[in-house]
């Protein structure tokens, strides 16, 4: 047991020496350096940069090129009639379909628009429907998780069951629902 122990002192020792052996002044590598801290050595960069941007400008689309938007051509069209939000009233309407399916809903409003169309010509759809409107009032309504596609905006319930015979021609499922309706004047 002694032995280890002056084991240990003869290693304390050795390093006391050692670190009192080292000069109070000594410099390291990085202090002899002629170069003081901050001064910068311009490189030239340009021998080693073959980048042309030249060849990846963007080239521009003919301007007369049509875009096509996902937006349906009801909305774009000029024709839209625009509602004061207070003409709105308890009413009815008839709806046609009720679906998870977005892209299935889109169809269907649009099938509607094209059978109303068709159906103008008919001049019972006055007797029916005497509201005279650019566009038919076909509406998608999305109340998670489902998205509704209704017809109409009747204020009495015997105007919406006339309608809706002439619908169920069309679309069998199709029933007669309480809503908000659109009655008035478009704003100008």
């Amino acid at each position: 047991m002694m032995i280890d122990s002056n084991r240990g002192w003869i290693l304390i020792l050795l390093l006391l020496s050692a670190v009192g052996c080292s000069a109070p002044g000594s410099r390291s590598l990085v202090d002899t350096m002629d170069t003081k801290v901050g001064d910068e050595v311009p490189i030239d960069w340009t021998e080693y940069e073959d980048f042309n941007p030249e060849a990846y400008q963007e080239q521009l689309e003919d301007p007369s090129t049509m875009i096509q938007h996902d937006v349906p051509e009801v909305l774009l069209s000029a024709d839209l009639l625009l509602f004061d939000p207070s003409d709105a009233q308890s009413g009815f309407r008839i709806q046609i379909i009720s679906t998870l399916d977005k892209l299935e809903a889109d169809q269907v409003v649009e099938d509607a628009l094209t059978w109303w169309r068709n159906f103008v010509k008919d001049a019972s759809l006055y007797e029916l429907y005497p509201q005279i409107e650019p566009e038919p009032p076909v509406y998608q309504d999305f109340r998670a998780p489902y998205y509704r596609v209704r017809l109409g905006n009747f204020i009495n319930r015997d105007d919406a069951e006339r309608f809706l015979e002439a619908v169920e021609n069309s679309y069998a499922s199709a029933f007669i629902a309480p809503d908000m309706v659109i009655i008035g004047t478009p704003i100008e």
